[in-house]
């Protein structure tokens, strides 16, 4: 008998890792927060005096991804031409993840807690 491929489950690891982490990330720095302002309501009240200067900060995070990923396009375009379509799927794909993020942070950010 003869094993499967399992070439794939490798970057399906990495993926769960991933996300595991940034969920244990998320969680920790949630409770953390709460613990030191007391409360979910201080939790809430704290993003939401603070909702400008975290809007910033994402774009700013925003603006240094589209130069790292701008850098790290031409350098893939020019090891892989053929890749511009996949690369233009995902690139899409990211921004309207970005998007919906944000206009969800709109319509339900700290308020809705």
């Amino acid at each position: 008998m003869r094993w499967p491929d399992l070439k794939y489950l490798r970057p399906l690891g990495r993926g769960a890792v991933w996300v595991l982490g940034l969920l244990s990330a998320t969680m920790l720095i949630n409770v953390l927060a709460i613990r030191l302002l007391g409360d979910v309501q201080g939790w809430s009240n704290w993003l939401r005096d603070y909702a400008v200067g975290l809007l910033l900060w994402r774009l700013s995070l925003y603006a240094a991804l589209i130069c790292s990923w701008r850098w790290m396009r031409a350098r893939l375009l020019q090891r892989e031409p053929e890749a511009a379509a996949r690369l233009c799927r995902a690139e899409c794909a990211g921004i309207a993840a970005l998007v919906l993020l944000e206009i969800s942070n709109a319509f339900w950010g700290p308020e809705a807690i």
